[in-house]
């Protein structure tokens, strides 16, 4: 495992943030979750959060608030939370959602769901200045918690750098917005490229009001709905492999990805209308389905492929009144 320098302040750090632990673990509570967010503040993106129980007897020297980190000390404490944590989960929500609900009730709802999706429940939760209910244990919010609570810390850096990979990854989707470098922040360079090139699916569109964004990019049809398929299935540890791979004549493929050695081929409609939603979901022909795998193999074979397994995907998406995907079903194609 990758290591870092850790000095005497680290260590003093360390052991002033380690009170707060130790005082709630006197008074009985053991199995302590921290809880932070991570991409309140960007303009494209989801919002992260964590949780995460760290082990009463052992030391994660070097944790502080995420973003006092270097991306390097981020990573190592990421690989060391992970590995030995006594349990944690990150979640996200996207930036549809945030539009619709807004940023505070996002990062609540990122949070919660992180919170729940531990495997050892938790006897107290400190969480980083937003308060939560709703959970059969005490839930405590710590103003800077993420800079005063190891446990916070901890969650914020998993939150950190979990958002940050994924961004990186978005980057292959969207170039022209430098999200590997900027994170979806709101960087000179980031609002040049909207004013340049309007705005992706990615983009928070209630936060791009405050810069005098307005303008959006002009998609072909279907193009935007792919679009989110595809940075949906980036975020679910897919790797996209192609859009719209036209191959020869046998046909054109929406997205093609890879993940644990299987290769898929996502099929893509959307309907505006949700009256017709139910039939969207059987709008898959056997013909169709037939030119789907030929075409599959075909790209397979000329991109020496062909020894992994081929599975189909179809994603039925049902879009609002202003084209965005409002419902997906990812449904297994048989």
């Amino acid at each position: 495992m990758t290591k870092i320098r850790i000095s005497d302040k680290d260590r003093e750090r360390y052991e002033q943030m380690s009170k707060i632990e130790a005082a709630y673990r006197e008074r009985g509570y053991q199995l302590i979750a921290g809880v932070d967010e991570a991409g309140r503040g960007p303009l494209a993106g989801p919002v992260f959060a964590a949780a995460c129980i760290l082990p009463a007897d052992r030391k994660f020297l070097g944790l502080n608030d995420s973003k006092k980190m270097t991306e390097r000390r981020r990573e190592v404490l990421y690989e060391q939370i992970t590995e030995h944590a006594v349990s944690w989960h990150v979640a996200s929500v996207s930036a549809p959602v945030i539009d619709k609900i807004n940023i505070l009730q996002a990062s609540r709802l990122a949070m919660s769901n992180a919170l729940k999706g531990l495997e050892a429940e938790a006897d107290l939760a400190l969480i980083d200045a937003v308060s939560l209910e709703g959970f059969p244990y005490p839930v405590l919010a710590k103003v800077h918690g993420d800079a005063e609570c190891n446990v916070i810390a901890a969650a914020s850096v998993l939150a950190k750098v979990s958002r940050d990979r994924l961004m990186c990854k978005y980057d292959e989707l969207y170039p022209e917005y430098s999200f590997s470098s900027n994170k979806g922040y709101g960087t000179a360079e980031h609002i040049q490229a909207l004013k340049d090139h309007g705005a992706c699916p990615l983009h928070r569109r209630s936060f791009l009001k405050n810069f005098s964004i307005s303008k959006y990019r002009s998609w072909r049809q279907g193009e935007e709905t792919e679009a989110y398929v595809a940075s949906y299935l980036i975020s679910k540890g897919y790797q996209i492999l192609g859009r719209r791979v036209k191959i020869g004549n046998l046909g054109e493929l929406d997205l093609i990805a890879i993940k644990n050695q299987i290769l898929y081929v996502i099929e893509v409609k959307g309907r505006s209308n949700s009256d017709v939603f139910g039939g969207l979901m059987n709008a898959l022909s056997s013909r169709q389905v037939s030119r789907i795998r030929m075409t599959a193999s075909a790209f397979a074979a000329k991109h020496q492929l062909d020894d992994l397994p081929i599975e189909i995907l179809y994603a039925a998406c049902e879009l609002n009144s202003d084209g965005r995907v409002e419902n997906m079903h990812l449904i297994p194609v048989i």
